[in-house]
């Protein structure tokens, strides 16, 4: 047999390499590596997602324990929830109209009201504080400050989910407090009948805010921007988490009751609503262990969300907190005197200012005088949970 006819026997004899099953390490390499290869992939198409856009999903995440356990008592489903009549729905349509007219607010503080942001979840003594400061800067009977973000969670998922027009997406806080700057002027004051010396401008004019998860999607982003861009000033109060949840805790044990249905305050004077409130002040269980502190620390991350919020996109505020206002030992009006100077008032009216012409402008009482030991009733394990904890001092 010559050279090339034995080279061809060999060959035709050999299995061409092509259709050889290759080894299953083989393949299990070439899975994991084309696995490895999506997975890249994937996370860099995320990762040109979030530099283009806010990661709201990102912020959600973070926050949502804080929401969950701040935004709604524990006990109470969202179907047993009743609107709160400071809870309005925003007419768009007449903002609508508004918005066309070129609405802009007005400066001088002579001819309307200051246009004020109040941000502050509930129990934390906004009412209160919106009606002491709008008579302290010269309105005899001031406007509330509407909800209009949404009296509960549900209400601010609604809101900035479904209610904001995409007219008013990048706008709405402007176009909704100009609007309503320029129902309280003088001169449409005198539209309506009202003396010069009735009302002369002064005062404040604005709603609440208050600062549920909803609020950092993409129309709540908008809106701190809009805040921002327009310089209006933002009032934030907080209040200790402790006694926010003790107090909505008291007010939810009642608050579904077709008779003697608590009020959310009490007028000076109402001996009648202040006894059914006194009625009302039992003792509760309230968390403990890992729960509580878990809690602690996402009411903890939620304030300093919002404040980072507030210095990294700019805007113009004052942060209090209820305790230095209303539960000052020292009865000095330091905190007061932070939002005065904030909202511009004279400085020689700040300077001069005294708690007790503070309290002369108060409204509503206070409607407990316990302390967490009266309320709590495993307040000992509270107490020890809590003791060594940055946290202690929370518990009075």
């Amino acid at each position: 047999m010559s050279l090339d006819a034995s080279i061809l026997t060999q060959n035709a004899k050999m299995e061409p390499i092509s259709h050889r099953r290759p080894p299953r390490a083989y393949l299990n390499w070439n899975l994991n590596f084309l696995l490895a290869f999506c997975f890249c992939v994937f996370a860099i198409l995320q990762g040109c997602l979030y530099v283009v856009k806010p990661d709201f999903e990102y912020i959600i995440g973070k926050y949502r324990a804080a929401d969950d356990f701040i935004s709604r008592p524990q006990h109470v489903t969202k179907e047993k929830y009743i609107r709160d009549p400071i809870s309005i729905a925003v007419n768009w349509d007449h903002l609508l109209q508004s918005k066309a007219d070129s609405c802009e607010l007005i400066q001088d503080r002579k001819v309307a009201p200051l246009p004020v942001i109040f941000v502050a979840l509930g129990r934390s003594g906004s009412s209160i504080s919106w009606s002491t400061i709008a008579k302290m800067m010269g309105d005899a009977n001031p406007e509330k400050a509407f909800e209009i973000t949404g009296h509960i969670n549900e209400e601010s998922v609604e809101f900035f989910n479904s209610s904001i027009p995409d007219e008013f997406a990048e706008t709405w806080p402007s176009d909704y407090i100009c609007d309503l700057q320029h129902n309280f002027t003088t001169a449409k004051a005198e539209e309506d009948g009202v003396s010069e010396s009735d009302y002369e401008g002064h005062g404040i004019v604005g709603f609440q805010w208050k600062p549920y998860i909803a609020s950092y999607g993409e129309k709540g982003i908008y809106g701190f921007q809009n805040i921002a861009n327009r310089k209006i000033p933002v009032l934030y109060q907080t209040r200790n988490p402790i006694n926010v949840r003790l107090s909505n805790m008291r007010h939810d044990s009642q608050k579904y009751q077709t008779a003697n249905r608590l009020s959310p305050h009490c007028a000076i004077g109402d001996d009648e609503c202040l006894q059914r409130h006194f009625e009302a002040n039992r003792q509760f269980e309230f968390l403990v262990g890992k729960k509580l502190m878990n809690w602690l620390k996402s009411s903890e991350r939620l304030k300093q969300k919002v404040l980072d919020t507030f210095d990294d996109m700019h805007i113009e505020y004052v942060h209090v907190e209820y305790e230095k206002l209303y539960e000052n030992m020292n009865k000095t009006v330091n905190e007061w005197a932070k939002i005065f100077k904030f909202l511009s008032m004279e400085n020689k009216t700040v300077d001069s200012l005294t708690i007790e012409e503070v309290q002369s402008q108060y409204t509503m009482a206070k409607t407990s005088n316990k302390t967490h030991k009266d309320i709590m009733s495993n307040y000992e394990a509270v107490k020890k949970t809590l003791r060594g904890t940055k946290f202690y001092n929370l518990l009075d």
